[in-house]
């Protein structure tokens, strides 16, 4: 087997996209200027990773402080998304087909672990799932490839036998900067076109179509 393990995003991956994470940056980069921190050009649009490394790097501003802001502004939008978060489409079929297969299943995700514990268990998909890695058990977030690695870690393999998945291009650089195949998934946070720019190596609509993709990577892999 070319690929042993699948790791997925969570919001707008394996559930719906509901997450308002423009919103809740907003919020953070607000607390941040009100401190009389420059931020420069960056806002909202930025991954809050980047603006905790700028704040980190270029203004001697502690990470742990910039993460406890950040928990503080994006924890209530995140249990705001985890009420009304509903599985894609085939999802759990698709999980079941995964591991009757014979994969791994892992999750790699930017939102708390809190968050993370409380979909699963309110969609009853806990049990499917390996390995979970959630921002709080990293250093650093997505785009970084932290987050990705340690799930990779945690399954017991390699980069290049790992499949990730996500739904933004931020999924996109983190799998790819981790080594492993990547598969994005439309009808997330971002549109097609950010999704191919981003590098993605194969691009789906639908949940079920990862079991095509995946005969196409084990293919190559012989």
């Amino acid at each position: 087997m070319g690929v042993d393990a699948i790791i997925f995003d969570l919001d707008g991956t394996l559930t719906s996209f509901s997450l308002r994470i423009l919103d809740a940056k907003r919020e953070f980069v607000k607390r941040i200027r009100e401190m009389g921190i420059d931020l420069g050009a960056l806002d909202e649009r930025k991954p809050a990773e980047i603006i905790i490394t700028y704040l980190e790097r270029f203004q001697g501003f502690p990470r742990e402080y910039s993460r406890r802001i950040l928990d503080e502004c994006i924890e209530p939008y995140e249990l705001e998304a985890a009420e009304v978060a509903r599985l894609r489409d085939n999802g759990r079929a698709v999980l079941e087909r995964l591991k009757s297969v014979g994969y791994r299943l892992g999750l790699a995700s930017n939102n708390s672990r809190r968050c993370v514990e409380m979909i699963l268990m309110r969609l009853g998909i806990r049990g499917f799932f390996d390995a979970i890695v959630s921002r709080d058990d990293a250093v650093r977030m997505k785009p970084h490839e932290e987050i990705v690695i340690r799930a990779i870690e945690h399954l017991k393999t390699l980069p290049r036998k790992a499949v990730y998945i996500g739904d933004s291009a931020v999924d996109v650089i983190a799998g790819k900067r981790a080594g492993a195949h990547v598969v994005a998934i439309t009808g997330g946070a971002d549109p097609r076109e950010r999704l191919l720019e981003s590098g993605a190596d194969f691009i789906i609509d639908e949940l079920d179509e990862l079991l095509e993709v995946l005969k196409i990577i084990e293919q190559r892999a012989l």
